[in-house]
C-alpha cells in the first residue's frame, strides 16, 4: 500500500475485536446468519458493551452456556486495555504532528508500515519516536557547539538521515584526495561555474574519487551543508539553502576544505561566510580553502564590505575585472554585503526534482 493512501495514525483498538465483534464471529462460525434479529441488537459488531441479559440470550440461541462466561471475560479486559490504547493513539497523533514535515524526505521509499507513522519510523531507521527525539537532540547539541544560531533538530536529523541513505546506495571505491586534488587544481569545473546542470552531475564525478556528494534540498532552520566520514570516506552532503548556485558551489569548496584539511571530523554548517569573529580555527581554514579556489583569495570579500562601508561606487563587472574573476562572483560578495541587491545577478538552483 502506497504511503498516500494510508492513514496518518491507525488506531490499535480497530485492530481488536469489541465484545460485539467476537459475538458476531461466533455466531458466524456456527452458521447463524440472522443474528442481530435473533438477539435484537442493530450493529452488533460496533458495541463495545454488551448487557448480561445480552449475553445470556447469545449463549441460549447458541446452545452453549460456556459462551456467556468466555465472552463476560472478552469485554472485561478490552474495556480496562481501552484506556491504555486510546492514550498511546492520542500520543501517537502528537508525535505523528510533530514528524509528518520530514515526510517529502521519505520520496516514496517507505511505504510497508502499517500507518504514515510507521513509515517515517521506517525511514529514520527506527523502532520508536523516543529515538527519533533522542537522536534529534544529539545532532542538534552537535550543531550548537559549532553555530551560534537556533537549529530545528528533527528537520536537521531528517535532513542528515536523507543524505546517509542516499550515500548508503553508493558503490563507492576508496578514498583518493590525491584524485580529488588534482580535479580541484585542474580548474576544468571553473568554465561550468554558471552551468546548474554541470553542477548537478557533480556526484559521478565525485564519486571516482570516493567521496558521497549528496544533494538534498533545504528544510528550515538547518544547514548549508555538512561533513561526515563513512568507513574513511567522506560524506559531503548539501542543502540548496537560498537558492543560489554560487553559495552552492561556496558551500562545496567549503566542504571540500573540511575534508582536505580536517579528516574524519563531522562537522554541520548553520553558517557560511559570516564573520571572521564567530569562526573558529577550522572554520577559517574551510573558508580559506574556498575562496583561494574560487575568488583567488580574500581580496575581493575584503573590497566589497570596505567600498561599501565608505558609501563607494561598485559593479559586478568592474570588480571582475579588478579582481581576475567572474561577474558572477562578485555579485556573489555584492549580495553578501547587500549592497544595491536588486541588481545584482544570480542563478537559481534547486534539489527538488528527485522530490516531485
Amino acid at each position: 500500500m502506497a504511503a498516500l493512501e494510508k492513514i496518518p495514525v491507525l488506531n490499535p483498538l480497530t485492530l481488536r475485536n469489541t465484545v460485539g465483534g467476537e459475538l458476531a464471529d461466533i455466531f458466524e462460525a456456527r452458521g447463524i446468519k440472522n443474528f442481530e434479529e435473533l438477539i435484537g441488537i442493530k450493529d452488533l459488531r460496533s458495541k463495545e458493551k454488551l448487557s448480561n441479559k445480552a449475553l445470556r440470550k447469545a449463549a441460549e440461541i447458541l446452545s452453549d452456556s460456556n459462551v456467556c462466561e468466555y465472552l463476560v471475560n472478552f469485554q472485561k479486559e478490552y474495556l480496562e486495555e481501552k484506556p491504555r490504547y486510546m492514550a498511546n493513539y492520542n500520543q501517537a497523533k502528537k508525535t505523528y504532528t510533530k514528524l509528518k514535515k520530514v515526510l517529502p524526505l521519505l520520496r516514496g521509499e517507505f511505504t510497508e508500515g502499517y500507518d504514515i507513522l510507521d513509515d517515517i519510523l521506517d525511514f529514520f531507521g527506527v523502532d520508536s519516536d523516543t529515538e527519533i527525539f533522542e537522536t534529534s537532540e544529539k545532532k542538534a547539541a552537535l550543531f550548537r557547539s559549532q553555530n551560534k544560531i537556533e537549529v530545528d533538530s528533527i528537520n536537521l536529523h531528517a535532513w542528515l538521515r536523507r543524505g546517509e541513505l542516499d550515500f548508503n546506495a553508493l558503490n563507492l571505491p576508496d578514498y583518493n584526495e590525491m584524485e580529488l586534488m588534482n580535479w580541484i587544481e585542474s580548474r576544468e569545473w571553473m568554465a561550468h561555474i554558471e552551468d546548474v546542470e554541470y553542477f548537478k552531475s557533480l556526484p559521478s564525478i565525485f564519486s571516482r574519487f570516493g567521496i558521497g556528494l549528496v544533494f538534498v534540498p533545504s528544510l528550515p532552520k538547518t544547514v548549508y551543508g555538512a561533513i561526515r566520514w563513512i568507513e574513511n570516506k567522506p560524506l559531503i552532503q548539501i542543502s540548496d539553502r537560498g537558492h543560489d548556485l554560487i553559495s552552492c558551489w561556496f558551500t562545496l569548496f567549503h566542504e571540500l576544505g573540511h575534508a582536505i584539511k580536517h579528516k574524519n571530523v563531522e562537522i554541520y554548517e548553520g553558517e557560511i561566510n559570516e564573520s571572521k569573529a564567530k569562526q573558529n580555527k577550522r572554520e577559517k581554514e574551510a573558508n580559506k580553502f574556498a575562496n583561494e579556489y574560487l575568488f583567488h583569495g580574500d581580496g575581493l570579500r575584503k573590497a566589497v564590505f570596505d567600498r561599501k562601508r565608505m558609501g563607494q561606487f561598485m559593479s559586478a563587472n568592474s570588480l571582475a575585472e579588478e579582481f581576475s574573476v567572474k561577474p558572477i562572483f562578485a555579485s556573489y560578495w555584492l549580495l553578501k554585503a547587500q549592497y544595491a541587491p536588486a541588481f545584482q545577478r544570480r542563478i537559481q538552483i534547486d534539489f527538488t526534482s528527485q522530490y516531485q
